[in-house]
């Protein structure tokens, strides 16, 4: 789910997060849209740019739909994969660290001056 943190929610970026994030799984073109919250139109304007960049393989046929998954053999997949990681990392310790603070605020000591009544 970074690279949609980071880079916006383009219909590509959309679908490539879906499939980071199912790494090693199969789909179809229409789960792909609906799982990545794109319509059917939208995903075959994009599609044809993730194959020729041999982003994404064809795996297999189930009836008349071909399944697709994530090539993890490209090395922009795998430089992607490498990223998507790493800033998840990222996001999880800011994540955390702001928790924290939040956390440490909500139980300061409150200063004696607030309690005394003059």
């Amino acid at each position: 789910m970074a690279l949609k943190h980071i880079f916006g929610e383009t219909p590509a970026i959309k679908m490539l997060d879906f499939l980071i994030d199912h790494k090693g799984y199969d789909y179809s073109k229409t789960e792909i849209a609906e799982h990545a919250g794109i319509g059917w139109t939208t995903i075959n304007r994009h599609w044809r740019n993730l194959e020729e960049w041999n982003l994404v393989i064809p795996t297999r046929k189930i009836g008349r739909a071909t399944l697709y998954k994530l090539n993890e053999e490209n090395p922009i997949v795998s430089q992607l994969l490498e990223f998507d990681e790493v800033a998840s990392t990222y996001m999880s310790e800011r994540t955390c660290e702001q928790e924290l603070r939040a956390t440490a605020a909500i139980h300061e000591p409150v200063p004696e001056a607030v309690h005394s009544v003059a």
